[in-house]
Protein backbone atom coordinates (compact mmCIF):
# COMPACT_ATOMS: atom_id res chain seq x y z
CA UNK A 1 0.00 0.00 0.00
CA UNK A 2 2.85 2.41 0.90
CA UNK A 3 4.61 1.86 -2.44
CA UNK A 4 1.36 2.43 -4.37
CA UNK A 5 0.72 5.70 -2.55
CA UNK A 6 4.28 6.89 -3.16
CA UNK A 7 4.01 6.03 -6.85
CA UNK A 8 0.67 7.84 -7.19
CA UNK A 9 1.94 10.99 -5.53
CA UNK A 10 5.08 11.01 -7.66
CA UNK A 11 2.95 10.56 -10.81
CA UNK A 12 0.94 13.65 -9.88
CA UNK A 13 4.16 15.65 -9.57
CA UNK A 14 5.41 14.35 -12.90
CA UNK A 15 2.19 15.43 -14.63
CA UNK A 16 2.91 18.98 -13.53
CA UNK A 17 6.19 19.11 -15.49
CA UNK A 18 4.70 19.43 -19.03
CA UNK A 19 2.56 22.39 -17.92
CA UNK A 20 5.60 24.15 -16.49
CA UNK A 21 7.61 23.49 -19.64
CA UNK A 22 4.87 24.97 -21.84
CA UNK A 23 4.65 28.05 -19.66
CA UNK A 24 8.39 28.62 -19.65
CA UNK A 25 9.13 27.72 -23.26
CA UNK A 26 11.33 24.82 -22.30
CA UNK A 27 10.13 22.17 -24.77
CA UNK A 28 12.51 23.03 -27.64
CA UNK A 29 15.71 23.01 -25.50
CA UNK A 30 14.52 19.76 -23.95
CA UNK A 31 14.11 18.13 -27.37
CA UNK A 32 17.56 19.32 -28.46
CA UNK A 33 19.06 17.93 -25.27
CA UNK A 34 17.40 14.55 -25.82
CA UNK A 35 18.89 14.37 -29.32
CA UNK A 36 22.39 15.22 -28.08
CA UNK A 37 25.02 12.62 -28.93
CA UNK A 38 27.04 13.39 -25.82
CA UNK A 39 25.51 12.43 -22.50
CA UNK A 40 21.87 13.15 -23.45
CA UNK A 41 20.52 12.26 -20.01
CA UNK A 42 22.81 14.78 -18.36
CA UNK A 43 21.74 17.46 -20.85
CA UNK A 44 18.08 16.72 -20.22
CA UNK A 45 18.65 17.09 -16.49
CA UNK A 46 20.41 20.43 -17.03
CA UNK A 47 17.52 21.74 -19.13
CA UNK A 48 14.98 20.62 -16.56
CA UNK A 49 16.90 22.43 -13.86
CA UNK A 50 17.03 25.61 -15.97
CA UNK A 51 13.38 25.67 -17.04
CA UNK A 52 11.83 24.01 -14.04
CA UNK A 53 13.20 25.72 -10.90
CA UNK A 54 11.44 23.21 -8.66
CA UNK A 55 13.32 20.26 -10.22
CA UNK A 56 15.67 19.90 -7.24
CA UNK A 57 12.77 20.07 -4.82
CA UNK A 58 10.96 17.48 -6.91
CA UNK A 59 14.00 15.19 -6.83
CA UNK A 60 14.16 15.39 -3.06
CA UNK A 61 10.42 14.80 -2.83
CA UNK A 62 10.80 11.71 -5.01
CA UNK A 63 13.50 10.37 -2.67
CA UNK A 64 11.30 10.97 0.36
CA UNK A 65 8.33 9.31 -1.32
CA UNK A 66 10.43 6.33 -2.34
CA UNK A 67 11.63 6.00 1.24
CA UNK A 68 8.06 6.13 2.51
CA UNK A 69 7.15 3.46 -0.04
CA UNK A 70 9.81 1.08 1.29
CA UNK A 71 12.80 1.85 -0.97
CA UNK A 72 15.65 2.27 1.54
CA UNK A 73 18.50 2.58 -1.00
CA UNK A 74 18.93 5.53 -3.37
CA UNK A 75 21.85 6.06 -5.74
CA UNK A 76 23.91 3.34 -3.97
CA UNK A 77 23.29 4.95 -0.58
CA UNK A 78 21.50 3.14 2.25
CA UNK A 79 18.95 5.28 4.09
CA UNK A 80 18.49 4.36 7.73
CA UNK A 81 16.55 6.21 10.38
CA UNK A 82 19.46 8.44 11.40
CA UNK A 83 22.26 7.88 8.87
CA UNK A 84 23.21 7.55 5.23
CA UNK A 85 25.74 4.84 4.37
CA UNK A 86 27.47 4.07 1.09
CA UNK A 87 26.61 0.66 -0.35
CA UNK A 88 30.15 -0.54 -1.07
CA UNK A 89 30.37 -2.96 -3.98
CA UNK A 90 33.62 -3.98 -5.71
CA UNK A 91 34.18 -2.79 -9.25
CA UNK A 92 35.51 -6.24 -10.14
CA UNK A 93 37.94 -8.78 -8.72
CA UNK A 94 40.60 -7.72 -11.19
CA UNK A 95 40.80 -4.25 -9.64
CA UNK A 96 41.37 -5.76 -6.20
CA UNK A 97 44.00 -8.17 -7.55
CA UNK A 98 45.87 -5.38 -9.33
CA UNK A 99 45.91 -3.25 -6.19
CA UNK A 100 47.25 -6.13 -4.09
CA UNK A 101 49.92 -6.83 -6.71
CA UNK A 102 50.82 -3.14 -6.63
CA UNK A 103 51.49 -3.36 -2.89
CA UNK A 104 53.62 -6.47 -3.31
CA UNK A 105 55.58 -4.95 -6.18
CA UNK A 106 56.26 -1.80 -4.15
CA UNK A 107 57.51 -3.83 -1.21
CA UNK A 108 59.87 -5.84 -3.40
CA UNK A 109 61.12 -2.85 -5.38
CA UNK A 110 61.74 -0.32 -2.60
CA UNK A 111 62.59 -2.55 0.37
CA UNK A 112 60.98 -0.20 2.89
CA UNK A 113 59.27 -1.21 6.12
CA UNK A 114 55.70 -1.15 4.84
CA UNK A 115 52.23 -1.51 6.31
CA UNK A 116 48.72 -1.85 4.88
CA UNK A 117 45.48 -0.75 6.54
CA UNK A 118 42.05 -1.21 4.96
CA UNK A 119 39.48 0.91 6.80
CA UNK A 120 35.96 -0.59 6.77
CA UNK A 121 33.10 1.76 5.98
CA UNK A 122 30.02 2.39 8.12
CA UNK A 123 27.83 -0.24 6.45
CA UNK A 124 30.36 -2.94 7.42
CA UNK A 125 30.86 -1.85 11.03
CA UNK A 126 27.36 -0.58 11.81
CA UNK A 127 25.40 -3.26 9.98
CA UNK A 128 22.50 -2.91 12.39
CA UNK A 129 21.72 0.40 10.66
CA UNK A 130 21.55 -1.12 7.17
CA UNK A 131 17.89 -1.52 6.11
CA UNK A 132 17.05 -5.21 6.33
CA UNK A 133 14.93 -5.21 3.17
CA UNK A 134 17.56 -3.94 0.72
CA UNK A 135 17.63 -5.62 -2.68
CA UNK A 136 21.38 -6.09 -3.24
CA UNK A 137 23.32 -8.35 -0.85
CA UNK A 138 25.69 -6.52 1.48
CA UNK A 139 29.36 -6.88 0.50
CA UNK A 140 31.25 -8.61 3.32
CA UNK A 141 34.18 -6.21 3.67
CA UNK A 142 35.78 -8.12 6.54
CA UNK A 143 35.92 -11.58 4.97
CA UNK A 144 35.89 -10.85 1.25
CA UNK A 145 38.29 -7.90 1.29
CA UNK A 146 40.17 -7.12 4.50
CA UNK A 147 41.05 -10.67 5.55
CA UNK A 148 41.85 -11.63 1.97
CA UNK A 149 44.20 -8.66 1.41
CA UNK A 150 46.02 -9.25 4.69
CA UNK A 151 46.44 -12.95 3.93
CA UNK A 152 47.88 -12.29 0.47
CA UNK A 153 50.40 -9.65 1.59
CA UNK A 154 51.52 -11.61 4.65
CA UNK A 155 55.31 -11.81 4.83
CA UNK A 156 55.73 -8.72 2.65
CA UNK A 157 53.76 -5.98 4.42
CA UNK A 158 52.53 -5.73 8.01
CA UNK A 159 48.75 -5.61 8.21
CA UNK A 160 46.87 -3.23 10.52
CA UNK A 161 43.41 -4.59 11.27
CA UNK A 162 41.22 -1.82 12.68
CA UNK A 163 37.94 -3.68 12.13
CA UNK A 164 37.73 -5.40 15.56
CA UNK A 165 38.12 -2.19 17.57
CA UNK A 166 35.74 -0.21 15.36
CA UNK A 167 33.23 -3.04 15.66
CA UNK A 168 33.53 -2.96 19.45
CA UNK A 169 32.86 0.80 19.36
CA UNK A 170 30.11 0.65 16.75
CA UNK A 171 27.52 2.36 18.94
CA UNK A 172 29.70 5.46 19.35
CA UNK A 173 29.89 8.42 16.96
CA UNK A 174 32.72 6.92 14.87
CA UNK A 175 31.24 7.53 11.40
CA UNK A 176 29.59 10.61 9.99
CA UNK A 177 25.89 10.28 9.31
CA UNK A 178 26.03 12.10 5.96
CA UNK A 179 29.62 11.57 4.84
CA UNK A 180 31.45 8.40 3.82
CA UNK A 181 34.28 8.75 6.33
CA UNK A 182 35.17 8.12 9.97
CA UNK A 183 34.72 10.99 12.39
CA UNK A 184 37.54 12.35 14.52
CA UNK A 185 36.59 9.89 17.26
CA UNK A 186 36.65 7.04 14.75
CA UNK A 187 40.03 8.33 13.60
CA UNK A 188 41.31 8.16 17.17
CA UNK A 189 40.41 4.47 17.43
CA UNK A 190 42.03 3.81 14.05
CA UNK A 191 45.15 5.62 15.32
CA UNK A 192 45.41 3.53 18.49
CA UNK A 193 45.56 0.30 16.47
CA UNK A 194 47.88 1.72 13.80
CA UNK A 195 50.25 3.26 16.36
CA UNK A 196 50.89 -0.06 18.08
CA UNK A 197 51.68 -1.77 14.77
CA UNK A 198 53.96 1.12 13.78
CA UNK A 199 55.91 0.69 17.01
CA UNK A 200 54.48 3.79 18.69
CA UNK A 201 52.88 4.29 22.09
CA UNK A 202 49.33 5.57 21.57
CA UNK A 203 48.34 8.64 23.53
CA UNK A 204 45.15 8.59 25.58
CA UNK A 205 42.10 10.46 24.35
CA UNK A 206 42.25 12.66 27.45
CA UNK A 207 45.51 14.17 26.15
CA UNK A 208 43.63 15.86 23.30
CA UNK A 209 41.47 18.95 23.48
CA UNK A 210 38.35 18.69 21.34
CA UNK A 211 37.19 21.74 19.41
CA UNK A 212 33.88 21.46 17.59
CA UNK A 213 34.06 23.24 14.24
CA UNK A 214 30.52 22.74 12.98
CA UNK A 215 27.27 21.21 14.21
CA UNK A 216 25.45 21.56 10.87
CA UNK A 217 27.71 19.69 8.43
CA UNK A 218 26.22 17.75 5.51
CA UNK A 219 28.62 15.54 3.54
CA UNK A 220 28.95 13.76 0.22
CA UNK A 221 26.30 11.12 0.91
CA UNK A 222 23.72 13.81 1.61
CA UNK A 223 24.46 15.26 -1.84
CA UNK A 224 23.95 11.86 -3.44
CA UNK A 225 20.76 11.03 -1.57
CA UNK A 226 19.49 14.08 0.32
CA UNK A 227 16.87 12.45 2.49
CA UNK A 228 15.87 15.39 4.65
CA UNK A 229 15.20 13.50 7.86
CA UNK A 230 18.89 12.68 8.46
CA UNK A 231 20.34 14.94 11.20
CA UNK A 232 23.46 16.96 10.33
CA UNK A 233 26.94 15.96 11.48
CA UNK A 234 29.34 17.45 13.98
CA UNK A 235 32.90 18.09 12.76
CA UNK A 236 35.55 18.23 15.47
CA UNK A 237 39.28 18.96 15.68
CA UNK A 238 41.46 17.00 18.11
CA UNK A 239 44.40 19.06 19.39
CA UNK A 240 47.27 17.43 21.27
CA UNK A 241 47.56 19.41 24.50
CA UNK A 242 50.31 17.60 26.42
CA UNK A 243 53.27 19.14 24.56
CA UNK A 244 53.28 22.14 22.23
CA UNK A 245 54.21 21.52 18.58
CA UNK A 246 54.32 23.71 15.53
CA UNK A 247 53.29 22.40 12.11
CA UNK A 248 54.04 23.43 8.54
CA UNK A 249 51.46 21.90 6.23
CA UNK A 250 52.18 22.24 2.51
CA UNK A 251 49.58 21.20 -0.07
CA UNK A 252 50.37 20.42 -3.71
CA UNK A 253 47.80 19.84 -6.44
CA UNK A 254 46.94 20.90 -9.99
CA UNK A 255 46.12 24.41 -8.75
CA UNK A 256 49.58 24.97 -7.31
CA UNK A 257 50.91 25.14 -3.76
CA UNK A 258 49.39 26.42 -0.54
CA UNK A 259 50.85 26.40 2.97
CA UNK A 260 49.46 26.59 6.49
CA UNK A 261 51.13 26.77 9.88
CA UNK A 262 48.40 24.90 11.69
CA UNK A 263 46.64 21.56 11.29
CA UNK A 264 43.29 23.33 11.37
CA UNK A 265 43.15 26.56 9.30
CA UNK A 266 39.65 27.60 10.32
CA UNK A 267 39.18 30.14 7.52
CA UNK A 268 38.94 27.15 5.16
CA UNK A 269 35.41 26.62 6.46
CA UNK A 270 34.29 29.68 4.49
CA UNK A 271 36.03 28.44 1.32
CA UNK A 272 35.20 24.76 1.52
CA UNK A 273 33.39 23.37 4.57
CA UNK A 274 34.17 22.33 8.12
CA UNK A 275 35.78 19.17 6.72
CA UNK A 276 38.09 21.45 4.72
CA UNK A 277 39.50 22.75 8.00
CA UNK A 278 40.92 19.32 8.92
CA UNK A 279 44.54 19.40 7.70
CA UNK A 280 43.46 22.23 5.39
CA UNK A 281 41.59 19.74 3.22
CA UNK A 282 42.86 16.86 1.10
CA UNK A 283 45.25 17.47 -1.80
CA UNK A 284 47.16 15.24 -4.19
CA UNK A 285 50.23 15.60 -1.99
CA UNK A 286 50.63 17.02 1.51
CA UNK A 287 53.98 17.49 3.27
CA UNK A 288 53.76 18.07 7.01
CA UNK A 289 56.83 19.12 9.00
CA UNK A 290 56.63 19.01 12.78
CA UNK A 291 58.88 20.79 15.25
CA UNK A 292 59.35 17.74 17.42
CA UNK A 293 62.75 17.16 19.03
CA UNK A 294 61.61 13.85 20.54
CA UNK A 295 61.23 12.03 17.24
CA UNK A 296 63.23 11.80 14.03
CA UNK A 297 61.24 9.22 12.08
CA UNK A 298 59.55 10.10 8.81
CA UNK A 299 56.36 8.48 7.54
CA UNK A 300 55.06 8.20 3.98
CA UNK A 301 51.32 7.50 3.56
CA UNK A 302 49.59 6.44 0.36
CA UNK A 303 45.84 6.74 0.85
CA UNK A 304 42.62 8.64 0.33
CA UNK A 305 40.58 11.30 2.12
CA UNK A 306 39.96 9.05 5.13
CA UNK A 307 43.39 10.37 6.19
CA UNK A 308 41.69 13.39 7.77
CA UNK A 309 40.33 11.21 10.55
CA UNK A 310 43.50 9.54 11.88
CA UNK A 311 46.51 11.57 10.69
CA UNK A 312 46.22 14.42 13.24
CA UNK A 313 46.88 11.80 15.93
CA UNK A 314 49.76 10.03 14.17
CA UNK A 315 51.58 13.31 13.53
CA UNK A 316 52.62 13.72 17.15
CA UNK A 317 55.05 10.78 16.79
CA UNK A 318 56.98 11.96 13.72
CA UNK A 319 59.27 14.68 12.49
CA UNK A 320 57.85 14.63 8.97
CA UNK A 321 54.90 12.98 7.25
CA UNK A 322 54.11 13.00 3.54
CA UNK A 323 50.66 12.01 2.32
CA UNK A 324 49.97 10.97 -1.28
CA UNK A 325 46.35 10.70 -2.42
CA UNK A 326 46.68 7.95 -5.01
CA UNK A 327 43.07 8.48 -6.10
CA UNK A 328 44.02 11.82 -7.69
CA UNK A 329 47.80 12.43 -7.72
CA UNK A 330 49.58 13.13 -11.01
CA UNK A 331 52.96 11.78 -12.11
CA UNK A 332 54.70 15.16 -11.89
CA UNK A 333 53.89 15.45 -8.17
CA UNK A 334 55.66 12.12 -7.63
CA UNK A 335 58.77 13.02 -9.61
CA UNK A 336 60.81 14.27 -6.64
CA UNK A 337 59.50 11.77 -4.11
CA UNK A 338 62.43 9.83 -2.66
CA UNK A 339 61.13 6.72 -0.91
CA UNK A 340 64.46 6.23 0.87
CA UNK A 341 63.85 9.41 2.89
CA UNK A 342 61.16 7.62 4.90
CA UNK A 343 61.56 5.08 7.69
CA UNK A 344 58.05 3.69 7.27
CA UNK A 345 55.49 3.48 4.47
CA UNK A 346 51.78 3.09 5.21
CA UNK A 347 49.14 2.16 2.65
CA UNK A 348 45.83 3.21 4.21
CA UNK A 349 42.62 3.06 2.21
CA UNK A 350 38.93 3.14 2.88
CA UNK A 351 37.40 -0.13 1.67
CA UNK A 352 35.41 1.60 -1.08
CA UNK A 353 38.58 3.11 -2.57
CA UNK A 354 40.44 -0.18 -2.57
CA UNK A 355 37.71 -2.06 -4.44
CA UNK A 356 36.99 0.62 -7.06
CA UNK A 357 40.11 2.75 -7.67
CA UNK A 358 43.18 1.83 -9.73
CA UNK A 359 45.90 2.34 -7.14
CA UNK A 360 48.53 0.09 -8.67
CA UNK A 361 49.24 2.25 -11.73
CA UNK A 362 50.22 5.20 -9.53
CA UNK A 363 52.54 3.03 -7.46
CA UNK A 364 54.22 1.75 -10.62
CA UNK A 365 55.11 5.34 -11.62
CA UNK A 366 57.11 6.01 -8.47
CA UNK A 367 60.76 6.82 -9.23
CA UNK A 368 63.23 4.10 -8.34
CA UNK A 369 65.67 4.64 -5.51
CA UNK A 370 69.07 5.75 -6.73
Amino acid sequence: MGKRLAGLLFLLFMLAIPTCLVCTGGYQPLLRAAKSHTAPLERVEQVLQSYFPAAETLRRMRISLNYMGGNKEQNHVFISEDALMLDVQPKDQQTINLNINGLLHFSEKHQRTSYVMIIPTACAVQQYKVPYDTVAPLYNQKQQLIDDVYRRVSGHLTSIDVYPLLSDRQNEYIYYRTDNNPTGLGGYYIYTVAAQKLGLKPRTLSEFDVKHLDYQYYGDLYERSPYRQIPPDRVSAYIFSRHWRSYTVTHYDQNGTRRYYTLYPEFRKEIDSAKGVLLGGVSSRIDIDISNPQYTNQLLIFGDRSVQSYLPFLLIHYQRVTFIDTTQVSANLLADLDISDYNQVLFAYSADSFVTEDLSSILSRLPSAE
